[in-house]
């Protein structure tokens, strides 16, 4: 196998693929990035035994080949290159890639590539077509919600819930509850669901470039679904189990609603949260009529206060509430309006935070019961 290529070209499509190499790699094929190249079209594909990510390139191919080199020595020395042209080579009957640049030459020791699966590449029984900023939108306002606890499953997804043209998905630990809805004209009249693992969204995520704007496939066999965005194909495993009713934490209606605005309540929390307590990185707000007085304390920090303008209408004022400060930093970042609206009912009861203009995105926290 012989190829040249500039690089940054390189070096990106490396690092969107190994992605899908787990830390602990079960077998040292799984290691590996898997090249192969036919002509001047050249495909890496990196997987774990869920996931499989694949990227095609355009290079300038010289001989055609396969082979497996280990994603960790590739990547770090991709990246100490800027705009280099490099060549590729492994000569027939041996196990060593070399990689030339104008002023270097570097040798890596290939991994064997008899055994390394096939891309496991499928036609559907269902396909879901999206733009995807759409799509983009619909991962980002959600899967921030997600679990990290992998010995509760269930809620380390994206539960994606289609009825018709109607698509709802759904992100949660069991202390919040992100839901974000879409109208999409490109959905058909079919009625399913699919929980997505996280990790899963998190990548297609990090792959919508929007530079140029082009639909995005998910398509569904199984237990698995095939995910083709432009140049780059993914394939996982579906979280098996059913997903809890997620309407069921929402309280039918709330007696306070506050307006506020959204970049002065992210940079008030940043500052509070400095001094916030405890793994819950608790702070507490006040909400007045005209005012929300954000504050936190800890013995071995000191204590902060910030107060911010807002209109609040209602019938339990003035109401003392404490949250985790990372989940309400969680919501101000993933949205881009000017206003939010916070409702709440009690000091105990969940509270509710959307964009002012934006019904379709709803987001459910938990208060953190303190001591006022």
């Amino acid at each position: 196998m012989q190829f040249s290529c500039e690089s940054a070209q390189l070096a990106k499509a490396v690092n969107t693929v190994k992605k899908a190499i787990s830390s602990s790699p079960n077998a040292p094929i799984f290691s590996g990035i898997h090249m192969s190249l036919n002509g001047n079209t050249l495909e890496l594909v990196a997987m774990d035994v869920n996931f499989s990510m694949k990227k095609v390139l355009e290079v300038n191919g010289n001989e055609d080949g396969v082979i497996l080199v280990p994603a960790q020595s590739l990547g770090d020395l991709l990246a100490k290159f800027s705009t280099d042209i490099l060549t590729l080579t492994q000569k027939e009957g041996t196990q060593e890639l070399t990689l030339t640049s104008e002023t270097g030459t570097y040798h890596i020791p290939l991994i064997g590539s008899d055994d390394y699966p096939s891309f496991p590449e499928f036609e559907g029984e269902r396909i879901l077509t999206l733009p995807e900023d759409l799509l983009g939108q619909l991962i980002r306002q959600t899967v921030y919600a997600c679990s990290t606890d992998e010995s509760r499953p269930l809620f380390t997804g994206v539960f994606m819930e289609k009825k018709g043209q109607h698509i709802t998905c759904v992100g949660t630990n069991t202390h919040r509850l992100a839901i974000k809805s879409a109208d999409p004209e490109t959905a058909d009249d079919s009625e399913y669901s699919l929980l997505i693992p996280a990790r899963v969204l998190k990548e297609i995520a990090n792959n919508l470039t929007g530079e140029l704007p082009e639909d995005v496939a998910i398509i569904q066999k199984d237990s698995k679904i095939l995910v083709r965005m432009g140049s780059l194909s993914l394939v996982s495993s579906l979280i098996e189990g059913t997903f809890p009713d997620y309407s069921r934490p929402i309280p039918p209606s709330f007696k306070n609603r506050s307006v506020l605005n959204r970049q002065d309540l992210e940079r008030a929390i940043q500052r509070v949260s400095l001094f916030a307590q405890g793994e819950y990185n608790i702070i507490r707000l006040n909400i007045e009529a005209d005012r929300v007085i954000l504050s936190s304390a800890a013995s071995d920090r000191g204590q902060g206060m910030e107060i911010m303008e807002g209109v609040t209408t209602g019938e339990e004022l003035p109401l003392n509430i404490a949250f985790n400060s990372k989940y309400l930093m969680d919501f101000c970042k993933n949205i881009s309006c000017d206003q939010v609206v916070l409702e709440t009912n009690s000091s105990l009861s969940p509270a509710r935070m959307m964009p002012v203009d934006d019904p379709s995105y709803t987001y459910i926290i938990t208060p953190v019961r303190v001591i006022f």
